[in-house]
């Protein structure tokens, strides 16, 4: 017998022992992104495609350090203007970039974010508290929910217009996100995606309609309120094999709490779809769900939130933004959701998912 392998076997060989030390950042590449590290942050974008360089995207896990943190303020650092919508934006380095930029201007919502919203913003003509209508008279909290997080980017009035940017997803910019919740974050360069952000941010302020519908940008469609609701159900109905979704609240369907967002996972799951759905544990503890499974995420301490709202559809579809799937959401609050066509976002977002079913199990 010859002992002494033939070219074709150390050919291969060669590869095995290649593959096997691939490191991450390597492991990304070959999934169409890459992984930039910085200033003790990191975050993913696309490397090939017409996206190229134009969407980026980072997780929170509980730590001291931010990946979406330290992506916002890379963004809003680097802006000509910025105006911006967020539910609870009281991180000090945020607030900060906020009230020194000179052209920036935003909203928060007075009835969640009131006392330490006027603390963080106290003085800054170009910050405004925005009010919502009572859901539940009776409940702790009653009020609609300004639910926004996202800030349009370089809209520019005059000039070139060619850098505009929205930043969203369903991380709330203040500490106890950063430091305590799993979150993310997504950048999305694009001028009709950033004129669609505008128009609602324009709507909040009493100075607009706001957009007629979903607004789309080649692979990319975004969409708000009532609108969203129905872009969530229609991404749902169109699943032929598997969605994996991370949100912070599902609530059950009923005839008094309507629920579409439910009855569509329900509806997708009789039909063959394989749902793995991962809800934050304290939120779950009270609900029975019957049409599908869910798992309660077990944060490692009590102040600390499964806060994601996204979901992967088929393996080629990232959903994403402010939306918790519950009535509250669907009914009255101002929220926002982006769908993005990325088979390289699609593999992170399910690599993240799965890393972190790990943690929480």
């Amino acid at each position: 017998m010859n002992d002494v392998p033939d070219a074709a076997t150390r050919i291969l060989a060669t590869l095995a022992v290649a593959a096997m030390a691939l490191s991450p950042v390597d492991s990304a590449a070959a999934e169409g992104y890459k992984v930039i590290k910085k200033d003790g942050y990191a975050y993913r974008v696309i490397t090939d495609g017409p996206w190229q360089d134009r969407i980026a995207w980072a997780f929170d896990k509980p730590k001291d350090s931010s990946d979406p943190t330290g992506l916002l303020l890379q963004h809003l650092r680097a802006a000509n203007d910025i105006v911006w919508a967020s539910y609870k934006p009281t991180h000090p380095d945020i607030a900060q970039v906020l009230n020194t930029h000179p052209r920036a201007y935003g909203v928060y919502d007075r009835n969640y974010c009131g006392e330490a919203c006027e603390d963080a913003f106290g003085g800054n003509d170009r910050v405004k508290p925005v009010s919502l209508g009572i859901y539940k008279p009776k409940s702790k909290r009653k009020w609609f929910v300004m639910h926004h997080k996202f800030a349009v980017l370089n809209r520019a009035t005059d000039g070139p217009r060619d850098k505009e940017g929205v930043v969203t997803g369903s991380f709330n910019w203040n500490t106890k996100a950063a430091e305590l919740n799993y979150e993310n974050l997504i950048y999305i360069q694009s001028r009709k995606i950033a004129d669609a952000y505008w128009r609602e941010y324009e709507r909040i302020n009493a100075n607009g309609t706001g957009n007629p519908g979903p607004v789309s940008d080649g692979d990319i469609t975004a969409a708000f309120n009532d609108a969203g609701t129905a872009l969530l159900v229609d991404r749902i109905s169109a699943a032929k094999k598997s969605i994996y979704a991370a949100v912070w609240s599902i609530s059950v369907a009923s005839a008094k709490n309507p629920n579409p967002v439910y009855d569509a996972l329900a509806a997708a799951v009789a039909r063959g779809v394989v749902l793995h759905l991962i809800t934050d544990g304290h939120k779950a503890k009270k609900r029975t769900y019957d049409d599908f499974d869910v798992i309660g995420a077990n944060m490692p301490t009590k102040s600390g939130h499964m806060h994601h709202k996204f979901m992967v559809i088929d393996g080629e579809q990232v959903v994403s933004g402010s939306f918790n799937f519950v009535t509250k959401s669907f009914s009255g609050n101002d929220e926002n959701v982006v769908g993005i066509k990325s088979t390289a976002m699609a593999t992170s977002f399910t690599n993240h998912w799965r890393a972190m079913l790990s943690a929480v199990r």
